[in-house]
């Protein structure tokens, strides 16, 4: 006891002291400095020769500086001890592979091996380091062994993962796929785990393998998990009418939950296959139970049927009128919206889109659904160039909801009304607020908006070509592009326009891309990257040039030209993380 009493304070006081020690080593150790790091285990080892942390980083250190025999020399003399710590078998080993002396090694593999058969608890420990340092074989067979001799043992997820690090692709399926059954917790992150394998190419090794497997437990019995992780499999390939199959597979055997199948119906109309959405919301329609659900699906399909135009609009009319008559008693907010907004921007009817949505405001329960139509009432007022009365829905947007991101978002329109009438100086003291908004789109808008204004107002007192600027981007607000183009066109040929010609180039680009001529929008944002390489719209331009290179122009390699060009030069851009995303994608990367 007494010994106890006087050791006690002195390791109290000494561990700081070590662990400072350690934190310098590792510095060392990572940042190459592998003498300094050296003297500094050395003495942690000297202090604490019983921590294998010590011991480990001094071996490594010792490995790094080809010192071999001493790395071999201090393993052994612990190996020797009463008290084993087992992972100094694979250290040696180690040691060994890497002066090439592969029967030694494997002479230490087989020690640590047989240890952990003796004492399984090390076995996550052992694996672990063996899995670290690619010896998967050996890994493999110490799990395998471990659970063959301990039958209540299960290391099957470090099994599975083993045989995905060797490439042996059916056995890690089989071995994942046990584990979901089993351990129905495990299936989220091993499904995230699965992502690496899988890719959109049907062909791919990874993805026919997991088909294989899952058809094959198919035909062994109907579990619900196995359609579950096909219908994944097929989306993930964009194969939605597969995928649909599946689900349905699953909805049949527990109606009721349209969960599934709503989200692959927003995949395929995310993924551009508006004929496969709408047959997904049209099951989602006939089966679903919930009026609300059958509303939302409703609306999806009206929604699809005014993009593809496949019905006539008096058709569509007529359908939207019948909701609001059979869905009265429920929160008409989204049908009110999408109702005005096919009114005043696909059948050119806004006073009435106005009357309706000035209607339904007034009648909103809620603060947020008067927030939205107003903003939509505010935006058709804008098209109509009926400015005030939009300032003044604007400002209701942000008196009913104060601080959210919608009140934000109505400021920032209250500014754009204002530039677009030509009232530049209101709109400055609305965007100097928003600059600070925590949306960054949000931010970003005001920020260019903001540059723009005071580019153009500074030098210039008349501001006459920023007001026929604003007038263009008016034209464009409105869809009227034919004539935003012919105005953006014509201010281009006038007198030289140094701080504008790369806004002009930008609005053009988009203009020609939005009417269906993606060689002129090419030459617009070209001619912004060549001429203006300073413009705050390079990033943009560089974006869309890579869409316009994969989209229109089938020639993935120079989208990447334009992706790289984003992610080494610009990456404060808000395209860098798509950027990054879609260069991997080309490059073909696993996308996890």
């Amino acid at each position: 006891m007494r010994f106890w009493a006087y050791i006690l304070p002195i390791m109290l006081f000494c561990a700081p002291i070590w662990a400072q020690k350690e934190a310098l080593a590792e510095n060392y150790f990572e940042q190459g400095a592998y003498d300094k790091a050296l003297s500094l285990y050395q003495r942690l080892v000297e202090e604490q020769p019983r921590q294998p942390k010590y011991v480990l980083g001094l071996v490594n250190t010792y490995q790094e500086l080809s010192q071999f025999d001493e790395a071999e020399n201090l393993l052994k003399s612990r190996l020797r001890e009463p008290r084993i710590y087992p992972l100094y078998y694979i250290a040696l080993a180690n040691n060994f592979n890497r002066q090439r002396q592969i029967d030694s090694a494997q002479f230490y593999i087989d020690k640590a091996l047989d240890y952990t058969f003796e004492q399984p608890n090390y076995t996550v420990s052992m694996g672990k380091a063996l899995t670290d340092l690619s010896l998967l074989g050996a890994a493999k067979i110490l799990y395998q062994g471990v659970m063959q001799r301990y039958p209540e043992k299960d290391f099957n997820l470090q099994l599975a993962r083993v045989y995905g690090e060797l490439g042996a692709l059916e056995p890690m399926f089989e071995t994942y796929l046990t584990l979901m059954e089993s351990t129905p917790r495990f299936i989220p992150s091993i499904q995230r785990y699965l992502e690496t394998y899988i890719t959109e190419d049907p062909l791919n090794p990874g993805n026919i393998e997991l088909k294989t497997a899952l058809i094959k437990r198919l035909s062994q019995g109907q579990e619900p998990l196995y359609n579950s992780l096909l219908s994944w499999l097929f989306a993930q390939q964009k194969e939605y009418g597969k995928a649909f199959i599946q689900e349905k597979a699953i909805f049949m055997r527990s109606p009721g939950d349209l969960t599934g199948i709503k989200q692959l119906g927003y995949a395929a109309l995310n993924d551009q296959q508006p004929i496969m959405a709408k047959t997904i919301f049209s099951f989602v329609l006939e089966t679903a139970v919930d009026p609300r659900e059958r509303l939302a699906a409703h609306l999806e399909i009206l929604r699809l049927d005014r993009s593809m135009k496949q019905r006539p609009a008096q058709e569509i009319e007529l359908s939207y009128t019948e909701l609001i008559q059979q869905y009265q008693a429920f929160d008409l907010t989204q049908l009110n919206l999408d109702y005005a907004h096919f009114l005043a921007f696909d059948l050119d009817q806004s006073q009435k889109a106005i009357d309706l949505l000035d209607t339904a405001a007034e009648r909103a329960e809620k603060s947020y659904a008067e927030g939205r139509l107003r903003l939509l009432l505010g935006d058709i007022l804008v098209f109509n160039e009926q400015y005030n009365q939009a300032l003044v829905n604007y400002a209701l947007v942000q008196s009913v909801l104060k601080d959210d991101d919608l009140a934000q978002e109505a400021k920032f329109k209250e500014a754009q009304t204002s530039y677009f009438r030509g009232d530049f100086e209101w709109a400055q003291t609305q965007l100097k607020v928003l600059k600070s908004s925590t949306a960054q789109k949000m931010s970003n808008d005001a920020i260019a908006l903001h540059v723009l204004i005071n580019e153009n107002t500074l030098e210039d007192s008349t501001q006459i070509a920023l007001k026929k600027f604003a007038g263009a981007q008016l034209l464009m607000h409105q869809k009227k592009y034919s004539s935003a183009i012919e105005a953006l066109n014509t201010l281009q040929l006038q007198e030289p326009m140094d701080r504008l010609a790369d806004d002009i180039l930008h609005n053009l680009g988009s203009l020609y891309r939005l009417t269906q001529a993606p060689e002129l929008a090419k030459v617009q944002w070209e001619t912004l990257i060549r001429e203006y390489p300073d413009s705050v719209y390079i990033d943009d331009a560089l974006f869309a040039l890579s869409e316009l290179m994969l989209l229109e122009f089938k020639a993935p390699e120079q989208a990447q030209n334009y992706l790289e060009e984003i992610i080494f030069n610009h990456a404060d851009s808000i395209y860098f993380i798509d950027a990054q995303k879609q260069y991997r994608k080309l490059r073909g990367d696993q996308i996890n």
